[in-house]
């Protein structure tokens, strides 16, 4: 019962840190610019929150060691709510600067706890499916949160997401109160300040993270603007992001991952990411065969990630979980800023946004395939490591 209680309060926390980051995607940068910042500014702004979130996920997971999951994240929840709040009160880009970094730093402990949390109460057996699980939500949130902050800003202003972002967090955080229970024994000696291993099975599991999100980095950056100069209308166009999503949603839920826990973490990583690679070369095709591309690289998520925060929950003692995610996640944020970064110095040097951005990106998911047959031995189901909660 405590362990069902414990994963419930986690979905949520994960499922609204997802909303919060989603409702954003169509908010800030029209309210930056609606607060007087420059072009530059504004790219600086909407940045602003992942970089700060990205450190914070390290200092997270060392929070989390040390202090035990429920505090901290009880903590963070109401931290968060009253930095969304605060954007209401914001007079300009300045200070909407300040807010973004604080968000991304508040927030950090939220997906992070999530994690070690289904992690720390979850039998190896059944890791994949209750990981697959949480990630269907967080796919969910990806389909719900622009439009209903859309909705909510065309009807009532600026201020409705802001105060509806904030409002739905400290909801969560009375859920998480009221059913989360803490799950791991503080560890005393991080103290001292002792370091992390990484055992390669982790390696493998911060592998496929990273290739993943190089693409995602990439599609994001470019692809509605490459399905834009083809031709293709905006609900084209929104159609190839929701099909992504919802096909993602789709596999997470479906008995694949439950195979990933019957027969190992190495098959659908490996499967997975190919899928991944071969989605980003459809894309670069441009068209309406990029849309189907989406689906295809929906797919290769929706393999990867349950396996991948299974293999992260399993491949550390509990008192280090907590640090290993965050990790993971700090790598999902500088995977995607890297893909971004990549389409955007092969597009300066082409002078045009083409297919080979994508081509780029499908090659690191390649790379990603081979580290994770490196690391990962053959045809073998993964054990929980000593220690692991059941």
């Amino acid at each position: 019962m405590i362990a069902r209680r414990s994963v419930a309060a986690a979905r949520a926390v994960a499922a609204v840190a997802f909303l919060d980051l989603f409702m954003q995607f169509p908010t800030v940068a029209p309210y930056a610019a609606d607060l007087g910042a420059a072009p530059g500014l504004v790219g600086v702004i909407v940045g602003a929150y992942s970089a700060s979130n990205l450190v914070g996920n390290v200092i997270a997971g060392t929070v989390l060691d040390r202090w035990g999951r429920r505090r901290p994240l009880l903590a963070s929840l109401a931290l968060t709510a009253a930095v969304i709040a605060a954007y209401t009160l914001a007079r300009d880009a300045r200070e909407l600067l300040a807010l973004r970094v604080l968000h991304g730093l508040a927030a950090s402990v939220l997906t992070v706890a999530a994690f070690a949390i289904m992690g720390d109460v979850t039998p190896a057996e059944s890791r994949a499916q209750v990981m697959g699980q949480g990630g269907a939500l967080i796919g969910a949130t990806a389909v719900i949160g622009p439009p209903l902050a859309g909705f909510l800003r065309d009807r009532a202003g600026f201020d409705a997401v802001f105060i509806t972002a904030a409002a739905v967090m400290l909801l969560t955080l009375v859920v998480a109160w009221r059913l989360g229970r803490e799950t791991v024994r503080p560890t005393a000696y991080l103290a001292g300040g002792a370091a992390m291993r990484v055992p390669r099975p982790l390696g493998a599991a911060y592998a496929a993270v990273f290739a993943y999100t190089v693409g995602l980095g990439a599609a994001v950056t470019h692809l509605a603007l490459l399905l834009q100069a083809a031709g293709l209308s905006g609900g084209a166009i929104g159609m190839a992001f929701g099909l992504f999503a919802l096909v993602a949603v789709a596999v997470m839920l479906s008995p694949l991952t439950r195979a990933s826990d019957r027969y190992g973490r190495r098959r659908p990583l490996v499967t997975g990411l190919m899928l991944v690679a071969l989605g980003l070369l459809v894309m670069g095709l441009s068209g309406i065969s990029a849309v189907a591309g989406m689906g295809i690289f929906g797919t290769g998520f929706g393999l990867v990630f349950p396996s991948a925060a299974a293999l992260v929950a399993e491949s550390v003692p509990p008192g280090e979980r907590g640090r290993a995610f965050g990790v993971f996640y700090a790598l999902w944020s500088l995977g995607t800023v890297a893909g971004a970064g990549l389409a955007g110095v092969i597009a300066q040097v082409q002078g045009v946004i083409t297919g080979l951005s994508f081509a780029a990106a499908s090659a690191a998911a390649v790379a990603g395939v081979a580290v994770v047959l490196r690391l990962l031995p053959p045809a073998r189901r993964t054990a929980p490591v000593s220690g692991s909660a059941r």
